[in-house]
Formats: structure tokens, sequence, C-alpha cells
């Protein structure tokens, strides 16, 4: 279960490289603790501590860094990140499995000089995976996700935001991780902006310094969905760039069929099925995960095992216009995409005259 860590641990050993040693037998202490052997883990941390006269080796992992203004902590930690079920286009999948690969042999590429700058920038509409993928990343590689967290990070004395920063990366450096940059434009802005101040400049100077001197060894993965904002020096640190845009058909069809491993959809004529894609492109991958987790909620309440076409088409709906939308919006919308009037009268137990009623207002309007 932990041959990752153990072997990480053998290797150091050999290269006598003590701080990885004592780095990540730190973090098999975490995952055995978090697994429920805090025994074992006691025992690791009390090693440790009895080798090195006191607890100040468990404290780069112990003890995370704060912002000294507000006595918060300014980043969150995942010892044990979940590989999230998320579904990508075929060419990020594959680009995403050549920077993982890259990382593995970056001994090697190194020794060849070819150096590789272990640095991901991840931009793209909000809700399309960009914070999935981070995690993602990180359980493939297994290895911890450290989140800068921004609501704390940046400061409003002068100077800390950049001070933070400096601290984020140096805990970074000190042990085994991915560090992950969320809402990376709030740092990165581009320093020829008129609107800001002379403090965000200094703080995208401390960010490209620190990302010079950490990336080399550290992993870094940023994200922002307003990637129009960035500085120019900030693209050029980035080994790998990649787009994650919202899905296509392909991905929209593979997120509506999770609701058929709960609800069956065999009632569903391909035809209508292609109306429910139609309706959702140009929705995000959350949006679409919520609309499809709706439609199944409501089943379930309901005790119903299969769906319609009705059930997706008037969950669209609902998120179209934010929930306010009575029944004759809600059926204006089904005729407009093509739905028969006697169906549309069966779904909702009401006659045809008044599904015709509906679309008679709609062109009285």
């Amino acid at each position: 279960m932990f041959y990752s860590e153990i072997t990480k641990i053998i290797e150091a050993g050999l290269d006598r490289d003590k701080d990885k040693v004592k780095n990540y037998s730190m973090l098999l202490a975490k995952k055995l603790e978090k697994d429920g052997d805090a025994k074992s883990s006691k025992r690791i941390e009390a090693l440790l501590s009895r080798k090195n006269n006191g607890s100040a080796i468990t404290d780069a992992l112990v003890a995370p860094p704060i912002d000294q203004e507000s006595r918060l902590g300014i980043v969150d930690i995942d010892y044990s990140p979940i590989a999230p079920d998320i579904i990508l286009s075929p060419s990020i999948r594959t680009r995403l499995d050549d920077f993982e690969n890259t990382i593995k042999i970056k001994d090697k590429l190194d020794s060849l000089g070819m150096p590789f700058n272990m640095s991901l920038l991840l931009y793209g509409p909000p809700g399309c995976g960009k914070t999935s993928i981070a995690s993602f990343i990180a359980n493939k590689l297994d290895l911890p996700l450290v989140t800068a967290r921004l609501d704390t990070l940046i400061s409003s004395l002068l100077g800390n935001t950049a001070k933070n920063l400096r601290r984020i990366f140096d805990y970074a450096q000190r042990q085994p991780c991915v560090l992950f940059l969320d809402e990376f434009d709030a740092i990165a802005k581009a320093r020829d902006d008129q609107h800001e101040l002379g403090e965000l400049k200094r703080v995208v100077n401390s960010l490209l310094q620190n990302m010079d001197a950490y990336c080399q060894n550290g992993i870094l993965v940023a994200a922002t969905n307003r990637q129009e904002l960035l500085d120019g020096a900030i693209w050029r640190r980035f080994q790998t760039v990649i787009e994650v845009p919202k899905p296509q058909e392909d991905e929209i069809i593979l997120l509506l069929n999770k609701a058929s491993s709960v609800l069956d959809l065999t009632g569903i004529k391909r035809k209508y099925f292609d109306v429910v894609i139609r309706q959702l492109n140009g929705f995000s991958y959350s949006d679409i995960q919520n609309l499809v987790q709706n439609v199944v909620k409501q089943k379930i309440i309901k005790n119903e095992s299969s769906a319609s076409v009705f059930d997706f088409l008037c969950e669209i709906a609902a998120f179209k216009y934010h929930g306010n939308i009575g029944q004759q919006g809600v059926i204006q919308y089904l005729l407009d995409c093509g739905l028969p009037q006697q169906a549309i009268a069966d779904y909702f137990g009401i006659s045809v005259r008044q599904v015709r009623n509906c679309l008679r207002n709609k062109g009285d309007e």
C-alpha cells in the first residue's frame, strides 16, 4: 500500500540524502495515521525526533506556513489526494500523461543535459476540471497536494504578499509534494496594468524569482480562468501549458451516461438524446455533472428507476433560467426543442389544448 514511500526512502538512503529520507518518512507517517495505523505513525515520528534531538525535522510537514498579519494558514495540505473521476478529451489526457511521465524520467533528462522545468499551467473557463486535474496529478505521482490559500496569502500590508509567496515556495521545497496555485491571475497579473499599484509588480517579481528557483526540482501546477490577465513573463516560465475548454459532444455523452449506472435511459430515443446534447453545448463540466446529479436525485426521491428526455430538458430549462421559470415557460422551452405536443401533455398530465395555448401565448408576446 505504501510501496512508493518505502522505495523513495530506500533510494534516498542509498543516495545518502538525509533530508529526503526524513521528509518521505514523515510522509509515510502521515499516510499511516490517515489509514488508521496511529501506532506505526507515532513510532516513525518518535524515531525521527530521537535521531534529530527534537521535533525540528517534523516541523517542516507538521507546521505549515502562516500569514504573519492574520496568523492564519496560507496553504491547505492533502496528504493522500484522491484521483477524481474526471472526463477529459483524449488530447488533454495524452498531454497530462506526457507531463507525468516526463517527471518520472527527470533524472535521466538532467543527465543528458535536457533539464525539464516541472511546471504546468492550466487555463480555461470555470468549472471545467482544472482543480480536479491538480488532484489527479498528485494522486498519479503519489504525492501530497499543497494548495495555496489566496484568501490568506494576499495581505493588506505592504510587502507581505510577496513574503507569503516566499514562505509557500520554501515550504513546498522542503518536502515532496505538488504545489497548486489556483486562481493564479490574482498574483500573476501583467505588470503594465495601469490600474494596479506598485505592490503588484513586487508580487509578480517575487513570483517569477520563486518559480525559477522552485521548478527545477519541485512540481508546480497553476490554474486560471483569466489567462488574458497574466504577465507575459509568467507564460514563459511554464514548461507545459494546457487549455481546458468546455466539454464537446463526446465528453457530454460520457457525462450523461454516468446517470445510466443508476437509472434506465433506454427509453430515450436517439434523436431526443441528441436534443439534450445540443442543449448542453456551452455548459461546463461541473454544470453538467450537477444537472445529471439533480435528475438522479429527483428519481430516487420519487422511487423511480428510469429517466426520460423530459427529465433532462426540464432540469436544463431550470438551470438556464436560474429556476425562475414556471410550467408554461418549461412547456414553451420543450416545444422550442421540438418535442411532440402529445408527449409534453402526457408528461405534465394536461391536455394537448393546454400545450397549444402555451404555443399561442408565446406567439402573442
